[in-house]
């Protein structure tokens, strides 16, 4: 069987880009599915007359970049063409899978496309995927999607990082003190992500050893905002920035840190949150998405986001648990999140049996 993943601009390489993709690549393989990277320039007409004795399933991910641009006609144009595409390429007797991976972007210049695009797709798929038990009640939610529903777990990212540098190396190479106590946030400063309300909650915490050590990904003239006055801010931060940074730059931050935070404002599955627990470390997050079935108490800590005071009583509390135990505990539920499992129930999906589009 071979499939075309629409996974991003960059392909399916490990190269500056998020492992998820290139990791169910290999994963696939290891069953004999040839999964090759898609371009949404290359999906037209007469490619799928061409390649229709060749290729099995069309597998999307994000299939917002595929037509968003920042003017809207063309973004319609694009997205009509899409939809036109896979309406055909079921006609030619493809499948067509779509692991949803977040209900819609998280960064939406046109939402009312957002809708429409994303309910063809879940009429026209042969089988959705999704990544925990609510998303497919999301699904079902907001899209009105009840049959070729998968639940197939997002994978862990162990060894995908260079992970030798000890707690010690990883503290002093950032200027951390051994017996400091420090959270990290790691990623894009984006909007949803909340670190606006880490940094304020941070600043009400009592303790001269604790640190906040923020490795952000500044793209945006919000996120270098965010920076600037985070930086101008309480001494006890800690801050890195870049545009992009390198694979063996990760196991510094993660392995200097005690505790992940993500005070996520909204989200449906993170790769963050999984990353964090592939370096065995514990995640503080909300009780939104899907992470309530990622963590249990003892690979971190699910505060309640209704709760203004949930936050800054997690980051209280952590500091209480045995986070040896902890650290493991994340560990082993990371582990678990194997990738030859999910090779096996992604198969599963391409092989549904397609039914006429509803």
């Amino acid at each position: 069987m071979r499939a075309v993943f629409y996974w991003g601009k960059a392909g399916l390489g490990f190269e500056k880009n998020n492992p998820y993709g290139p990791l169910l690549a290999r994963a696939m393989a290891g069953i004999g599915v040839a999964l090759e990277a898609g371009y949404d320039e290359d999906l037209s007409e007469s490619w799928l007359m061409e390649n229709r004795s060749r290729v099995d399933v069309l597998h999307l991910n994000w299939p917002s970049y595929m037509y968003n641009t920042d003017d809207a006609g063309q973004s319609v144009k694009k997205c009509a063409e899409l939809i036109g595409h896979l309406t055909l390429a079921r006609f030619l007797g493809y499948r067509v899978v779509w692991t949803v991976h977040n209900l819609y972007p998280h960064e939406r210049p046109h939402p009312g496309l957002d809708r429409l695009a994303r309910l063809a797709i879940t009429q026209l798929a042969t089988a959705l995927i999704v990544h925990c038990e609510y998303g497919r009640v999301q699904v079902l939610k907001h899209f009105h999607r009840t049959h070729g529903i998968f639940t197939v777990p997002h994978g862990h990212f162990i060894d995908v990082y260079e992970n030798r540098v000890s707690r010690v190396a990883a503290r002093r190479e950032l200027g951390i003190a051994p017996d400091g106590f420090v959270y990290l946030f790691f990623g894009n400063v984006k909007r949803y992500k909340g670190v606006e309300r880490l940094l304020e909650v941070f600043s009400r915490l009592q303790g001269e050893h604790l640190r906040l050590l923020l490795a952000a990904k500044v793209n945006s003239e919000y996120s270098a905002d965010v920076v600037a006055r985070a930086q101008a801010g309480d001494p006890r931060i800690l801050m890195h920035t870049a545009e992009f940074f390198p694979d063996e730059e990760l196991q510094l931050f993660f392995n200097a840190a005690d505790v992940m935070v993500l005070p996520f404002v909204d989200m449906l599955t993170s790769g963050s949150a999984i990353t964090a627990m592939s370096f065995a470390r514990p995640v503080i997050a909300p009780g939104i998405g899907c992470l309530p079935e990622l963590l249990d108490e003892n690979s971190g800590i699910i505060y309640d986001a209704s709760n203004r005071n949930g936050l800054e009583r997690a980051m209280e509390e952590i500091r209480e648990r045995d986070m040896s135990a902890c650290s493991e505990s994340a560990f082993q539920r990371a582990k678990a999140l194997s990738w030859a499992s999910i090779a096996e129930k992604t198969l599963e999906a391409y092989q549904h049996e397609p039914r006429t589009p509803d």
